[in-house]
């Protein structure tokens, strides 16, 4: 009782220390706007501004290239040079990373193939019929109907990879809500027994949920921004997922956003456009995630019973179709077997019946490669021109989805006609080399230059980017090809870059805050589902944005009453070490400090951790919601969860 008396008298100093600290959420709103008007000053009135030190500048570079500094990083660099650091950074290929390697080097599932993942992660369903022929039957079964929905084994797998099998450092989450009445009855606790022994039964014949997929991505992707020395690889990687985004939970993209992140995103962050933007076009999860898999001509020839036979002997079958193919010791489905489609899978029935189901046109992913990927909604392109890339990109498709489909031209869906897309004749019976010369046509096109600088300004320089920043970047852009490093160095040695209105210009996204108070404090985390979680309570699940817009990269969005409160109660769960898998030693942050004297504590850490720049409200506020005694963890928390704090 005392116990959560604490931790309610806590809860409430914290809820009005950031009430006071930040204000109302139209206040801080309000200030947000603030600063984007700051940003659109001319570059004129930004040299007679006031410029900041060496120091600052190396504290702006780190907070805006990394994902926060860490104790002695700013001294670090200013002994390096903050343009070596650069330099260093924009090739990461040259810089060791052996802890982050170390450290993912036992999470199974990132460095599978899509046909492993497939193979050893099955969708629920599969999993539900194999366990029912071991004689396993999870909860949630719809004995009355005599058979599952796919909603209910979707359901109970997702609910199977959450509490199958606890890690090892996870205990009860404090933040969690608790049913005292549901954990204790009787069928609750069976409940759990059941897929317990589920789980069992399926790793030993070499199975395992989809769900534990997504969390391992996730788990990956907290890590990596925490402990790779490769920082802005990462902070890049992360840039590019959200700009051709795809949502994990979606029917095949539970096993396909591994390889998309690893295969297609990563090794390209910093080489030409072009060949990203056609590494995410051709990869299975951006053509599944946009339905573009199942995009066809109208006028499709129809391969008859002997070209699908021939297709099946040579493998080249994909498309609409394709089976979950089984192997050696476990259940196979066999050619002529119907199986179910699974939740946003499409029909996956057989060979033979889907290729002669009737397919149309599917306009989702030419609109979004104009609109999001490369021209911007007011690129100058028409409902003409969508209808018309979309007539290139059909046939590109996948083999066999359910198995972890690779990309695959069918020439059959494909229309071979003559089109024309923004002005430009393609010619007609180019096949695959359409989509090619559209992807080509976008990415140099003067307004995916405009674009695409103007979202790495407001990215990395302010909320509202002054456009002289924006046509320069716009101008290495087609100059070098659409160069990505030399696009981002350009940016990074600009004087608007470094000017002092856009210093803590930019409101940290949920991702960056949580992994920043980490790294900032020398915290250590195994980044599990427990640690995610507080990302997905202030907004941002890794992975999980569902629309192809990705999460916005402004102030507004992340400005609110309950994300900020979120933020201020994780960060001092963080410095209490009440977060399952995270530990902090923060007697190593306190050499030569009095720890007796609360005033010193305070004055150490605003030091540490916001280059001793604080307003006079947070210190009072911080001050406050002290005791007389002073409480290190507590202190640290506040000025985690302050208002400085959320800025880089």
């Amino acid at each position: 009782m005392q116990k959560r008396s604490d931790r309610t008298a806590m809860s409430v100093s914290a809820l009005l220390a950031f009430v006071l600290a930040f204000g109302s959420p139209a206040g801080a709103t309000q200030n947000a706007k603030s600063q984007k008007q700051k940003g659109a000053q001319s570059s004129s009135q930004s040299s007679t501004a006031k410029k900041l030190t060496e120091e600052q500048k190396v504290a702006h570079l780190l907070d805006r290239i990394t994902f926060g500094a860490r104790p002695g990083d700013v001294e670090r660099v200013m002994k390096l040079g903050w343009e070596k650091y650069l330099d260093e950074q924009l090739r990461p290929q040259r810089i060791s990373d052996q802890v982050i390697e170390q450290r993912l080097k036992n999470i199974e599932s990132i460095h599978l193939s899509n046909a492993e993942l497939a193979m050893n992660y099955p969708p629920p369903q599969v999993l539900r019929q194999v366990l029912k022929e071991r004689g396993v039957e999870l909860p949630g079964a719809n004995q009355n109907a005599g058979q599952v929905t796919k909603k209910d084994a979707k359901k109970s797998f997702k609910q199977l990879g959450k509490e199958a099998e606890p890690e090892k450092d996870d205990k009860p989450d404090d933040q969690a809500p608790v049913n005292p009445q549901a954990e204790n009855s009787q069928a609750g606790v069976n409940d759990v027994a059941k897929r317990r022994e589920a789980y069992q039964a399926l790793r030993e014949m070499g199975y395992k949920p989809q769900q534990e997929v997504v969390q391992e991505s996730q788990q990956a992707k907290i890590l990596r921004a925490i402990y790779s020395e490769r920082q802005l690889q990462e902070v890049m990687t992360d840039f590019w997922f959200n700009h051709f985004n795809i949502y994990i939970q979606k029917g095949a993209d539970r096993i396909l956003t591994t390889s998309y992140e690893r295969d297609a995103i990563r090794p390209n962050v910093f080489g030409k456009f072009e060949d990203l933007l056609k590494a995410t076009a051709e990869h299975p999860a951006m053509l599944f995630y946009l339905d573009n898999w199942m995009s066809a001509s109208p006028n499709a020839k129809i391969p008859d019973r002997d070209e699908l036979r021939r297709m099946r002997r040579e493998r080249r079958f994909g498309g609409l179709g394709g089976v979950f193919g089984g192997r050696a010791g476990r259940p196979a489905r066999r050619a002529n077997d119907t199986m179910a489609p699974g939740p946003d899978m499409g029909d996956q029935r057989t060979p033979n019946r889907n290729a002669r189901r009737p397919r149309g046109l599917n306009e989702n992913y030419a609109r979004e490669i104009m609109e999001l990927h490369t021209l911007g909604v007011d690129g100058g392109y028409t409902q003409k021109d969508v209808q018309e890339v979309a007539r290139c990109f059909t046939g590109w498709t996948i083999r066999r989805p359910r198995a972890g489909g690779d990309f695959y031209f069918n020439q059959f869906m494909h229309d071979d006609g003559e089109k024309v897309v923004l002005g430009k004749k393609i010619a007609p019976g180019g096949g695959i080399k359409d989509g090619y010369a559209v992807i080509h046509l976008l990415a140099t096109h003067p307004s995916t230059a405009k674009f695409i600088s103007t979202k790495l300004a407001r990215k990395f320089v302010s909320d509202n980017p002054p456009q002289s920043l924006v046509d320069r970047l716009s101008q290495t852009f087609l100059k070098t090809g659409g160069d990505i490093r030399e696009v981002l160095r350009t940016m990074f040695t600009s004087q608007e870059f470094f000017a002092a209105e856009n210093y803590r210009a930019k409101i940290k996204t949920p991702f960056e805050m949580t992994v920043s108070a980490v790294r900032a404090i020398g915290a250590d985390t195994n980044g599990n589902r427990q640690f995610h979680r507080w990302m997905a309570q202030m907004g941002e699940g890794l992975f999980m944005c569902q629309p192809p817009t990705g999460y916005p990269d402004t102030a507004e969005r992340w400005v609110n009453t309950g994300a900020l409160l979120e933020r201020m109660n994780f960060a001092l769960a963080l410095t209490d070490n009440r977060i399952p898998g995270a530990r902090v030693n923060l007697q190593n942050l306190t050499a030569g400090v009095d720890t007796m004297r609360q005033s010193q504590v305070v004055d150490h850490f605003v030091k540490l951790l916001l280059r001793g720049q604080v307003s006079t409200q947070t210190r009072e506020t911080i001050d406050k919601s002290l005791g007389e005694q002073a409480d290190v963890a507590k202190v640290v928390g506040l000025i985690l969860g302050s208002p400085e704090f959320q800025r880089q």
